[in-house]
């Protein structure tokens, strides 16, 4: 075969780029891994601060319901350094009339497994709790192919009051507008759900709950994962080396260099992608300026316990829609993972929409005052600034990544979480999943 010796090239080396050298590297085939920064892992990113407290810059941890990335870890060695949320110190509060409340307990995400413990949690108004439970009776919608937003769905089937309980857990890891928030690209397991059994409520009870834990970390950080897998690809893997523009059968650098591959799969994101296949593909990147992306922020801070008068015995908040501020969460993060914070210590992430970091910052410590009586000054605080990097998934999206891919080779792919997902375990599928694709055409 003509250039079967050129190497796959990959560009970009967050989890989904380097999900794909490691899927190449395990069929045998050459690849050459292209990250523009210094570092690789992306948006997956840990530091251990001198005095033992251990900061995440944005996931820390990831869902074991889609497997795929417990799978890459337990490929790579790190099923030894797998640790999971504490079950001791799981209460969870929600922010509602600026009281917080106890989440109503025997829930599968947000659908209570019995009425009666729903109707006694007073997490809504009696008449929003009974019409709550009343999905049981509300019939399907037609299955048309049509996309529907996250919060058409929810009202559909739950009622308007519902969408304050149900958005923060929901569209919580988009960050998005639930008006805009597609649910075929997002959340289509609810609408299978729908079509089978009629009703979520119905559908979440037939089905057996999941065994073992839900989520996975990793004892030093989320930073194990891409750690891990980097030291075992055997590779050529180039850090500091942007790619100016990607090629028919190949990519040329930021220094004007070109290198000829048999495949690129493109792993960044959408914004950043568009440049680079603007002069070979200009209708792909046409397509790839489509899509757009949302803000947030989230402020990390170190405290002493004693600086903390509650009871540190929780995860955290959620916060109601309805309390209309720019906080959609509080971790209490050395509580939620075990080794988060030294002995006497405490650490806590506070989660924003779209807010600057400095005003974050401010508006945090003024919030850990008011609901967590935080006092005083922390130790050190870290900010995670994501303004402008989270996809936004909008009504029709599926139809345009289809279209996106459709007007690349089969043999040039553009992935990622702009694309197909932005949880980690979606980055390692899309990565994985593109490497196949791209041999299966050659």
């Amino acid at each position: 075969m003509p250039g079967a010796d050129l190497p796959v090239i990959v560009v970009g080396g967050g989890m989904t780029g380097l999900s794909a050298a490691w899927e190449l590297q395990q069929q045998g085939v050459p690849y050459v891994l292209l990250e523009a920064g210094d570092y690789l892992g992306g948006k997956v990113h840990s530091e251990l601060t001198e005095d033992g407290f251990l900061i995440e810059r944005a996931a820390d941890a990831f869902i074991n319901g889609k497997p795929h990335a417990l799978q890459l870890a337990r490929e790579v060695g790190l099923e030894a350094e797998e640790i999971h949320p504490r079950t001791e110190s799981r209460r969870l509060y929600f922010l509602r009339g600026r009281r917080l409340l106890d989440f109503p307990p025997n829930l599968k995400m947000f659908v209570p497994m019995d009425d009666e413990s729903f109707r006694q949690s007073g997490i809504l108004s009696p008449a929003g709790t009974e019409r709550f439970l009343q999905e049981v009776n509300v019939p399907p919608k037609p299955d048309d192919g049509q996309d529907e937003s996250l919060a058409g769905f929810m009202r559909r089937r739950f009622g308007e009051e519902a969408l304050d309980f149900i958005v923060p857990m929901a569209a919580g890891i988009y960050v998005a507008n639930p008006e805009e928030l597609s649910m075929q690209a997002s959340f289509p397991q609810f609408l299978a759900m729908e079509r089978r059994y009629g009703s979520l409520i119905a559908g979440s009870r037939a089905t057996p709950r999941a065994t073992g834990p839900i989520f996975t970390s990793f004892r030093g950080g989320m930073r194990a994962l891409p750690d891990a897998v980097a030291a075992r690809l055997t590779g050529d893997v180039r850090l500091n080396t942007p790619v100016s523009r990607v090629l028919d059968g190949g990519v040329r650098l930021g220094s004007g260099e070109e290198l000829r591959g048999r495949a690129v799969i493109s792993a960044v994101p959408a914004w950043y992608a568009a440049p680079m296949f603007n002069g070979s593909f200009p209708d792909a990147a046409r397509r790839m300026a489509q899509f757009r992306a949302n803000s947030s922020a989230a402020v990390t801070f170190a405290y002493r316990a004693d600086q903390v008068d509650f009871d540190l015995n929780t995860h955290g908040l959620l916060v109601a829609p309805s309390e209309g501020l720019p906080m959609t969460a509080i971790t209490v993060h050395s509580s939620k993972l075990a080794g988060r914070a030294p002995e006497g210590h405490v650490l806590m992430r506070v989660f924003f929409k779209a807010t600057e970091p400095g005003v974050a910052r401010k508006l945090a410590q003024l919030y850990l005052h008011e609901f967590l009586n935080v006092q005083g000054e922390p130790l050190h605080y870290h900010y995670g600034d994501w303004r402008g990097k989270n996809p936004a998934y909008e009504l029709g999206h599926l139809g345009r990544v289809a279209g996106m891919q459709a007007s690349l080779p089969a043999t040039v792919r553009a992935v990622g979480c702009s694309f197909t997902g932005v949880g980690v375990p979606d980055c390692v599928n899309a990565g994985r999943t593109a490497a196949r694709e791209v041999l299966a055409a050659l």
